[in-house]
């Protein structure tokens, strides 16, 4: 069983503070990375997630793409 799961979201730079705190509050859920800073106004975000922690992450994606702009992409793992 791997470490961990990459999941990669695509979001505005600007709900980048709301989004981190977010995650952070789940105590061992996630590890955020910002892989490749690029210019412009979206980021990528590499989230390390623990295999354990998968369906909490759906639940928690889903209720913060109420509040902000999130966009699920694939990336290199």
């Amino acid at each position: 069983m791997k470490d961990s799961v990459n999941v990669f979201l695509r979001v505005k730079k600007e709900d980048i503070y709301v989004i981190c705190p977010f995650f952070e509050s789940f105590e061992g859920m996630a590890a955020i990375r910002t892989p490749k800073p690029e210019a412009g106004d979206f980021a990528t975000l590499k989230l390390m997630v623990s295999p354990d922690f998968m369906g909490d992450l759906e639940k928690v994606l889903e209720s913060l793409g109420r509040k902000v702009k999130i966009e699920r992409i694939l990336g290199e793992n």
